[in-house]
């Protein structure tokens, strides 16, 4: 048998070698071909950034490749074909697998796998597509150790979330055996967008969705009928998209994954308006991972009016292709996020209240809603995702009001506070079962890391605390709890805390509406008042010099509008010093080599300033009540809280954690 590659200019130079290679296998002759067309309805590199293709015949290998920098100039573009020449006996059955992977080959994300035969005296079509409903439906193989189990040729292992015999479809486990009679011709156009494999048209997702309205698919006949997952579609011809909270591909404030019209795996249009969707659509809306559809209308001009080509909004089905940095066709154009404006980590938020960045990625908490007598749910959720962006994966779901969290990347943990249960706790960066530290804490808020030291604070308790940690991963503890907080203070509720080297500092928000606040520091071991009667000052960042010591305490006073510095690098604290005021309602704070930078919660910006002096500088405006941000070498993070709950309480799920290149 023989595997070979259609011509085409859009595959990188490599996978023509490859394929050629692969061509060595056996063959009769070419009696008939099976084309394998591989698309994808997610963004590249940004959801998965490598692809391995494995077919055996028999079970012996014919073709085993992978390709990585998906989305950059050197790699293969998509769609991508390959095709698998009749074998000397038809009969023999063909299992092709694809798996892809992103943070390179040991990230596995999705697997799709056929089992099926190769036609004789015609070409079919075998459609492969990497799906977002599919996200999660593969994952490495792991020994007791936790490490990664590898073949002889050093292929990572994978294991299939589906039973035997079955792989994911659209996000349900379905028959993996296919019966090539079954299969279309395959036909060039109807492949690569209407043209050749290189100029035919592609759908630019982000513009035809750009005046969409949202929808919610009919949860209360889903849960009365799992396998009837329906919405209400206006009349005439639609496009219908996913909205997702960072999976697919985004524009400025939606990140939406496009559906292929009449197609099994995607949605039909019904009598009656109906829009009938794969039941994994009900399934995510149902489980809070899904925003919503979003519905805009379709046409063969759609668009053209905004410098579009005709045609590529009209109705998206397999042959109009994503436009992308990965697509592999000229026609049309890719309208991605502006470089120049924020760009969304994650959307479709409930009020994220805290966030961290790290080497390793963006990780924040998705606040807490309330019932009708104003109790917290047990609904916080614990969430991380790459600098890049992507579907966030949930570290700790059903949690009872979490308000801090911290990372630690050597531990690969993280840790954070419930408020309203009393507890910290921690959980496995890879995913885990999320674990109790600490119990019967007197509402635990605040929480620092340095080292093997983790701090945090006790807003009812007015405790300061920090403990040394041991152990990594699902096996970390913590050590007995040192008080730091004077004993008799004066001051009430402590807030935030942040720590560097053996400093500690935090927050006394005191009383709203009152000068009763202050910041403290514990420096040498002696716990020192920095600055008192403040006006609700809540956030904190330290500035850190080279070797990791505190070097100075920045503060925001929430309702004064002030932001506070003072020196710590000298024998003594510093005087506290107002390097900036009129600034409204201060509700975060960070600080890196040159600038530190705030958020306004009432005026919806994020500002900066110099250090050593000099006038703020708006960075972005127009945010929904932005929160805590973070800086790292290159780039400004952020969580926008959202709009307030509707009067029943429903959160409007507009909350969103963003970035700015600086």
């Amino acid at each position: 048998m023989r595997a070979k590659r259609t011509s085409s200019r859009s595959m990188a130079a490599a996978l023509l070698a490859l394929a050629g290679a692969a061509g060595a296998a056996s063959c009769s002759g070419e009696k008939g071909q099976l084309m394998v067309v591989f698309q994808t309805d997610m963004s590249l590199p940004k959801d998965i950034d490598t692809i391995r293709v494995e077919a055996t015949l028999e079970g012996a290998i014919v073709y085993d490749e992978t390709f990585e920098r998906l989305g950059s100039e050197a790699s293969i573009r998509l769609p991508a074909t390959l095709g698998f020449l009749t074998p000397d006996d038809p009969s023999q059955a063909l299992r092709v697998r694809v798996i892809a992977s992103r943070g390179g080959k040991e990230g596995v994300r999705v697997l799709r796998e056929v089992l099926t035969t190769v036609p004789e005296g015609r070409t079919a079509t075998l459609h492969m597509p990497i799906q977002f409903l599919c996200d999660g439906s593969a994952d490495v193989e792991r020994d007791e150790q936790g490490n990664v189990v590898r073949d002889a040729q050093g292929n990572v292992l994978v294991k299939n979330s589906c039973p035997e015999g079955q792989s994911c479809v659209a996000g349900e486990c379905k028959p993996r055996e296919i019966d090539s009679r079954d299969l279309p011709e395959f036909e060039v156009q109807a492949v690569f967008g209407g043209g050749g494999e290189s100029d035919g048209l592609c759908f630019d997702t982000v513009r035809c969705f750009s005046s969409a309205t949202s929808a919610q698919v009919d949860l209360a006949r889903y849960e009365a009928n799992p396998d009837d997952c329906v919405a209400t579609a206006p009349s005439g011809d639609v496009n219908v998209a996913l909205l997702t909270q960072g999976g697919g591909i985004c524009g400025e404030s939606a990140c939406y994954v496009p559906l292929d019209a009449e197609s099994e795996a995607g949605f039909r249009v019904e009598e009656g308006n109906v829009l009938r969707l794969p039941t994994a659509v009900c399934k995510q809306a149902k489980d809070g991972k899904l925003a919503g559809i979003a519905i805009a209308i379709a046409g063969e001009n759609a668009g053209e009016s905004a410098g579009q080509s005709a045609g590529t909004c009209r109705t998206k089905g397999t042959d109009l292709p994503t436009c992308g940095p990965w697509s592999a066709l000229a026609g049309g154009q890719y309208t991605g996020p502006d470089a120049a404006a924020p760009i969304p980590v994650a959307v479709a938020q409930v009020h994220p209240v805290s966030l961290r960045v790290t080497a390793g990625g963006v990780a924040w908490i998705s606040g807490t809603t309330f019932d009708e007598a104003g109790m917290a749910r047990d609904d916080g959720e614990l969430k991380t995702a790459p600098q890049g962006g992507g579907e966030p994966l949930v570290l700790g779901a059903a949690q009872a009001s979490p308000r801090d969290l911290v990372v630690d990347e050597a531990r690969q943990v993280v840790f954070w506070t419930n408020a309203a249960d009393g507890t910290l706790r921690a959980a496995p960066l890879a995913g885990g079962e999320p674990r109790v530290l600490l119990a019967d804490l007197k509402q635990p808020e605040g929480l620092s890391l340095s080292g093997d030291a983790l701090a945090w604070t006790e807003l009812w308790g007015g405790g300061v605390f920090r403990a040394t940690l041991s152990g990594e991963g699902a096996e970390v503890a913590l050590g007995t709890p040192e008080d730091l907080a004077q004993p008799g203070s004066a001051y009430a509720s402590p807030y935030r805390v942040a720590s560097a080297g053996d400093v500690v500092c935090w927050t006394y928000q005191g009383t709203l509406g009152r000068p009763d606040g202050a910041v403290a520091c514990r420096v040498r071991g002696e716990t020192l008042t920095v600055a008192a009667e403040q006006l609700t000052p809540r956030e904190l960042a330290l500035d850190v010099d080279g070797q990791g010591n505190a070097a100075a305490v920045y503060w925001a006073s929430f309702e004064g509008g002030s932001v506070f510095r003072a020196d710590l690098s000298g024998e003594a604290v510093g005087e506290p010093e107002e390097i900036a005021s009129d600034q409204g309602q201060l509700n975060g704070i960070a600080v890196d080599a040159e600038h530190v930078y705030w958020t306004r919660r009432d005026e919806g910006t994020v500002v900066r300033m110099p250090k050593d002096g000099g006038a703020p500088e708006v960075l972005a405006s127009q945010q929904a009540r932005p929160g805590d941000v973070a800086v790292d070498a290159t780039t400004v993070y952020w969580i926008n809280e959202g709009s307030p709950d509707l009067e029943d309480g429903t959160p409007v799920k507009d909350g969103a954690v963003l970035k700015l290149a600086k």
